[in-house]
């Protein structure tokens, strides 16, 4: 984001910046909380989930290394909109006090233009979710969040397999997917037992993109 700056507005900023390191499972900020920082992911995968007025957890987003989070609501002055939380071991961030980011946005035109890529890449992870919770029948939306995880955040092993260095409980699945955690276990054992999947500690493998693409008729 700030590569297009000159040096002496970057060593200004790189005063202000914090980095963090989260385990899996931690809170970077939750619902409410003023947002005061302009955060980067350098490494990890950081999940941005929303509480609905029934009480359960809407993820609606994944962000991972390069992706600026919480941005519309630091632009806004305002306040986080949903909870941030780490998917993956030893996830870091970046974290710049926000105020001389937005002062220097005045007189910055690349700032200005990096800080617009962001939001649209933002945007872009946002309708990534609604893509996949409309794709249809429940094999369908999984199909699609698998294909998005690997197009995102995915090693590429050859032969049509990728490597996924994130591990995701059932619920998380459903809650991103927005279905019950039983109707997740028995489409994913299914394609577990077919060698489409398979999961370890923390990771999951991709192994037939290809199934999962005849799924979407793509």
């Amino acid at each position: 984001m700030f590569a297009g700056i000159d040096e002496a507005s970057r060593g200004r900023l790189a005063l202000e910046t914090t980095t963090r390191r989260l385990t899996a499972g931690e809170s970077l900020w939750v619902t409410g909380q003023r947002a005061d920082h302009v955060t980067l992911v350098q490494r990890g995968i950081i999940q941005i989930e929303q509480i609905t007025a029934h009480g359960e957890g809407v993820v609606v987003g994944l962000f991972g290394a390069g992706d600026s989070i919480g941005l519309p609501a630091v632009l806004e002055r305002g306040r986080y909109r949903g909870d941030a939380i780490a998917l993956t071991a030893d996830s870091d961030v970046l974290r710049i006090r926000a105020e001389p980011v937005l002062a220097a946005l005045a007189d910055s035109p690349a700032l200005a233009m990096a800080v617009n890529h962001a939001l649209v890449v933002h945007s872009a992870v946002l309708h990534a979710k609604i893509e996949i919770v409309t794709a249809g029948s429940v094999p369908r939306r999984l199909a699609a969040l698998f294909l998005h995880l690997a197009a995102r955040f995915g090693v590429d092993t050859g032969a049509g397999t990728v490597h996924l260095d994130l591990g995701l409980t059932r619920e998380q699945i459903g809650r991103f997917v927005s279905t019950r955690v039983e109707t997740v276990s028995r489409i994913l054992s299914r394609w577990q037992k077919a060698g489409w999947l398979r999961s370890g500690r923390g990771t999951i493998d991709v192994l037939r993109i290809d199934m999962l693409r005849r799924i979407l008729g793509i």
